[in-house]
């Protein structure tokens, strides 16, 4: 297992919450990715703001450490896999499918993957609106989602945690949500934004901080 990973156990099964910002199920060979904005660089330099090459790049590079290091027959993106329209970044994305065609790729479809299907079945990608892998269903948004029988996995709103610290500094890191019904992974892309959740007393967070998994008290 990669350092620094954190198991936990979650509707009786064991899930290893990484510091890449990536949930690995280990039963069944499993890693779970969200929000990773495949086109999104691109789509702002298309737009005349110059924003590096190299983000995509480093996104693609965390993937590769992670296949190379834990054994993986399958990943399911949590939707929002490829930010926009088609850019060079699309190309990108077929080269790595291409180099890891042994895996099987499967997108849970999100509000930023507006591409045609064709593409991704191009590709080799498999599509759906929603997946059930019992005890999980995962989508991409939790919230308006309705499972009494599974335990909710989802993207989506790039969870981030605010700690305050000495001399009134107030620091948010992603973070992994857990509550009730549901769960949130954290933006994989590292070209995403945050959004500050509360958590309450019952509910479970796992803040990455300096590549490590810590679980803070929560009021």
């Amino acid at each position: 297992m990669l350092p620094n990973a954190k198991s936990i156990n979650l509707k009786h099964q064991r899930l290893w919450l990484l510091p890449q910002k990536a949930v690995y199920w280990q039963k069944k060979k499993t890693l779970l990715v969200a929000d990773l904005h495949i086109g999104k660089s691109g789509h702002f330099r298309k737009n005349g703001i110059p924003v590096p090459q190299q983000i995509n790049k480093n996104n693609f590079a965390v993937l590769d450490q992670l296949i190379k290091n834990l054994e993986i027959d399958h990943i399911i993106f949590l939707g929002d896999l490829f930010h926009s329209k088609v850019n060079q970044e699309w190309e990108q994305l077929k080269k790595w499918r291409k180099k890891y065609s042994a895996i099987e790729v499967t997108l849970v479809i999100g509000n930023h993957d507006i591409l045609p299907r064709e593409l991704y079945h191009g590709s080799h990608i498999s599509v759906f609106k929603r997946l059930k892998i019992p005890p999980f269903q995962l989508v991409h948004d939790i919230q308006h989602q309705n499972s009494a029988e599974h335990y909710l996995l989802g993207g989506h709103i790039h969870p981030a945690l605010q700690l305050k610290g000495k001399g009134r500094q107030n620091l948010k890191f992603p973070c992994f949500y857990f509550g009730k019904e549901a769960g949130i992974l954290p933006a994989f892309g590292t070209f995403t934004g945050t959004a500050i959740i509360h958590p309450q007393p019952q509910e479970r967070i796992f803040v990455i901080v300096a590549n490590k998994i810590v679980e803070p008290k929560t009021k």
